[in-house]
């Protein structure tokens, strides 16, 4: 048989394929479909770069398992064409976007199909095409008429790089998420949709979906829903009120100060009550300078101004409170407004520090042990019980008492139970003096009663402790005897503040040190010093308060979001325009849909100034106002591109439809995804858009689903090398193409995929690259040994485990797995004399998806004429799966670096092969002298390696 030449066998089947229309989705299948998509590319000029291979080749080997178990597949591809990207690689080459656009494309679609991508070219869209965007319009006026489009003035993120505004997803730490550079704020007049109509929606159903769990919190969070509670506050002498929302109403009794933000109107509105409005001006000013960052950010030492003449009453105290501005509160957010409790709230606590103001504590912890011998038991009964809790501190040196409990482990601060007839003050001082013997004691500070549910080992019982908490100071050493009782229970041992931290065991103790530094705790538990409320829990409180507040009228439960409505608007030429005309006497007016589309005019600069360039094109604002025909113009702006992105996944189902956006027929037929690939980058952005789209559709009766992605998994990154992002100014990119010419699209696929789990990040190595290619050189050197006579019984159940474990791999994504497991099939296919038709066609069966090309040669050389990948998958028989599988652990000095899976009676050398071809391995001992290899059976591989 010929050498392995995958040149020459790479793009004869890459040319078949396509002649045959292997992949193209049959829309009068009968077969069960499955819709297996990738986030779609920005066609840059760098071309396809290792990521784009690795997120394409899992998709590919997905869908081509799909296709050989019957499913009728539809795996499409195209172009994100619109938007930055796109348009600064034109503006930095000089050429125009639409011509450098469709270069790259030309060039990625080239760099993908040789790749062997099993993707259907003949649902190929293009955003930035008219027959695309008319569409992408068509979707903005739907939300225009629906009320979920409208335009506003207000303070907008901008990026002076970039000349446009950024949504606040792609202006996150204050950043643009595109170039980098720092986000600052501007007035102006934009479009938004209203995506905040949706906030609960987009909660709930991330429940339905089979996603990352790290990609549906990160959802949750910038969805930010809370539950809490608006109220006002009448402001002293006038008219006005501030009203203030908060999820921490339980700790209203605990406000000593507002804050407003500076942009707040009310300020404005009490100026002739302000004594010092010079000061607050001149904040206010310096304030206008800062980026939403630089204000809310959490490290940042906040500041603010009084407002002097300024107080609000406590609706619950009807007791006044001074009045701030600060920089960490911001207009747009919540009431604009917050009451601060600094005893319970950290921002809070460090600004009444700086200010000097009162620190009022109404929350008491309660906590519960969860580790230890003193692990609460929750289904045993529990014993009330009273005592104190004293930090005593030493007369000479920085060091304070610690208890040591042998018999049960803990390690305390000293403890004890209130006698009746006994303050908890007077117990403090009577149990020093009983357990220590010390004299001369003063208690400096009272920090509070903490609450703990803990396991009493000693006495064998659940108990929940109400401890009053006490900071003491010795005077001096003098100490009397102390019972050999008490000592007998526990050993006094003095610490430094230091050595505290790992010494106390019980949850309450380290909250009574956290108390000893500041009188600040952030969770529920308690009420004290909250009237009526007192003895309640916080979630008692806050539903008690909340009937109060709207029993008087001055409040109600709200719902808050901080997710905002989408700002759409950019003021960049390559988008799609916005399909609004202005007219002097109709005002705004939609733009009819038989004028669809608003073309993207040719007669314009679109380098950025920071205006829209559409302003200045003629051909494009010569209008007339479809309402009055008097003359008008177009909105300049276009949309930004995450629009076009939003629904592109309906386009594919039907992406020929002059009249629709998608039929309902072909909808119901392919959509939701079944599979959906892409990037960890795209978690709020892309996605939340995506979905909210849909939602929009399922409402207003288009569609009968709820979310557009019933299932995604995210592809880790390649990174270069020297596990350093791979950049141009780096020189450290690895261009794929080179790679293919020199080993083969195979090759590389099988190494992406070999070279750690799919959603890990992994760097690329150019030296373990050879294992795969000889994989490959292996498996077609195999086709000598197949023979009509050849026995399958020998190895029956190495094939059989290989197909149940290849089969479970690819459904999980587990590709670097199912590769090792076909390369265990393999050494033992090598060691037969003669290898059955049959079982050499389930090998390249089984490794069909993951090295296409090969594995159709080989399949027609050995006599079938039909595809490989026409092929049904194997299924297996588990009663022939007899031999078991070991586990081998692979050290490499003494230190274990990995461990694979091999049959149980695999030769110690074919251990030793196995375990030096894995890219783990090969990064310890690759260019230095293996001095020794020595194989426990069926456990170990160590490798000894000279420095």
């Amino acid at each position: 048989m010929e050498k392995y030449d995958h040149k020459s066998i790479e793009k004869k089947w890459q040319t078949a394929w396509e002649q045959a229309g292997m992949y193209v989705a049959d829309e009068n299948s009968t077969k069960p479909k499955k819709y297996v998509l990738d986030m779609f590319p920005y066609p840059s000029g760098d071309g396809l770069h290792l990521g784009h291979v690795e997120n394409y080749t899992a998709t590919c080997i997905y869908s081509r398992y799909l296709r050989m178990k019957g499913f009728n597949v539809m795996h499409p591809i195209g172009w994100d064409a619109f938007g930055l990207p796109a348009e600064n690689y034109a503006i930095k080459t000089g050429t125009h976007p639409d011509v450098s656009t469709h270069q790259n494309i030309k060039n990625f679609t080239a760099q993908m199909k040789s790749l062997g991508v099993s993707s259907d070219w003949t649902r190929e869209i293009d955003t930035s095409s008219p027959e695309y965007y008319r569409w992408t319009q068509w979707f903005f006026l739907l939300l225009y008429k629906n009320g979920l489009a409208y335009k506003k003035k207000a303070k907008v993120n901008w990026c002076e790089s970039c000349k446009t505004v950024l949504a606040n997803e792609q202006a996150e730490n204050g950043v643009c998420e595109r170039c980098k550079n720092e986000v600052i704020q501007k007035d102006l007049e934009q479009w938004f949709f209203k995506i905040t109509d949706y906030a609960d929606d987009l909660i709930d159903d991330l429940s339905s979906v089979d996603w990352p769990s790290s990609t549906i919190a990160a959802q949750r969070n910038w969805i930010g829903r809370s539950e809490g509670v608006e109220f006002n506050m009448s402001v002293v002498g006038t008219s006005e009120s501030i009203a203030v929302y908060t999820t921490r109403i339980d700790t209203v009794f605990g406000m000593t100060y507002v804050v407003l933000a500076p942009e707040h109107p009310l300020v404005q509105k009490l100026s002739s009550s302000i004594k010092n409005t010079a000061e607050v001006n001149a904040y206010i000013d310096v304030t206008k300078k800062k980026t939403e960052l630089e204000r809310t950010e959490l490290a940042k030492e906040k500041t603010g101004v009084k407002l002097e003449g300024v107080e609000a009453i406590n609706p619950f105290t009807k007791q006044p409170v001074p009045v701030f501005i600060g920089d960490y509160v911001l207009g747009n957010y919540g009431t604009g407004a917050v009451m601060a409790v600094p005893a319970h709230d950290e921002r809070d606590f460090e600004f009444a520090k700086k200010y000097n103001l009162p620190i009022v504590q109404v929350i008491e912890p309660v906590l519960t042990q969860m580790t230890g011998s003193a692990k609460f038991r929750e289904d045993e009964p529990v014993q009330q019980s009273h005592g104190v809790i004293v930090i005593i501190k030493h007369w000479s040196e920085d060091k304070y008492l610690g208890l040591r409990w042998p018999t049960a482990g803990w390690g305390t601060f000293l403890t004890g139970g209130i006698d009746e007839g006994f303050t908890p003050e007077q117990t403090a001082l009577k149990e020093i003096h009983e357990e220590t013997g010390y004299k001369k004691a003063v208690i400096v500070r009272n920090l509070g009663v903490i609450h703990s549910k803990y396991y009493h080992e000693p006495k064998k019982l659940n108990r929940f402790g109400h401890a009053p908490t006490f900071y003491v100071e010795l005077q001096n050493g003098e100490q009397d005897e102390v019972s050999a009782e008490e000592t007998s229970k526990h050993e006094a041992v003095w610490l430094t503040r230091g050595e505290l931290d790992t010494f106390l065991t019980a949850e309450s103790h380290q909250q009574a040190l956290k108390l000893l530094d500041a009188t600040l705790y952030t969770d529920s538990g308690i009420l004290t010093c909250s009237s009526e409320f007192d003895g309640l829990t916080s979630e008692e409180a806050r539903e008690k308060m909340a009937v109060w507040l709207e029993k008087e009228g001055l409040g109600a439960k709200k719902v808050n979001y901080r997710l905002r409505d989408w700002l759409v608007s950019r003021q960049r030429y390559w988008g799609a325009p916005i399909p609004i005309i202005y007219c002097d006497d109709c005002g705004e007016v939609a733009v009819p849909e038989e004028n669809l589309p608003v073309l993207l005019p040719t007669d314009v600069d679109f380098r950025p100034t920071g205006e829209s360039p559409l302003k200045y094109s003629k051909t494009f604002n010569d209008v007339v106002c479809p309402k009055c025909s008097k003359p008008a113009r177009r909105e300049a702006d276009t949309m930004d591109t995450f629009v076009c992105s939003s629904w592109y996944y309906f386009r594919f189902a039907d992406p020929h439809n002059a009249k629709e956006f998608a039929s309902r027929e072909t909808i119901e037929k392919w959509l939701p995804v079944d599979m959906y690939m892409g990037g960890a980058e795209h978690t709020v952005l892309h996605l939340m858009y995506a979905r909210f789209f849909t939602k929009v559709l399922k409402k207003l009766g288009y569609i009968n689903f709820d979310e557009p992605f019933a299932k995604l998994r995210h592809q880790g990154m390649i990174l270069a090398e020297d596990g350093r992002k791979m950049s141009k100014s780096l020189g450290n990119v690895i261009n794929p193409n080179t790679i293919i010419e020199e080993f083969g699209a195979d090759t590389l696929r099988l190494h992406e995929m070999f070279l750690g789990p799919l959603e890990d990040m992994k760097a690329w190595n150019s030296t373990t690259i050879v294992g795969p290619r000889r994989f490959l050189e292996r498996v077609w050197k195999l086709t000598e040994k197949v023979s009509a006579d050849g026995d399958e019984k020998a190895t029956d159940a190495s094939l059989h485990k290989t197909i149940k474990k290849v089969g479970d791999d690819i459904e999980k994504f587990g590709f670097n797995t199912a590769i090792s497991s076909l390369m265990i099939l393999v050494n033992d296919l090598e060691k037969a004399e003669k290898i059955s038709r049959n079982t050499f066609e389930t090998l390249l069966i089984l490794l069909a998806p993951f090295a296409p090309h090969l594995t159709e040669e080989l399949w027609h050389e050995i006599g079938n004429t039909e595809s490989v990948h026409l092929a049904q998958w194997p299924i297996y028989d588990a009663s022939k799966c007899v031999e078991s599988e070991t586990t081998v652990a692979i050290q490499v000095n003494g230190k274990l670096r990995d461990t694979m899976v091999v049959t149980t009676g695999t030769s110690d050398d074919e251990i030793i092969r196995l375990g030096l071809d894995l890219p783990n391995i090969q990064k310890w001992v690759l260019g230095k002298e293996i001095k020794k290899t020595i194989v426990v059976k069926g456990k170990l591989l160590s490798i000894v390696v000279g420095e």
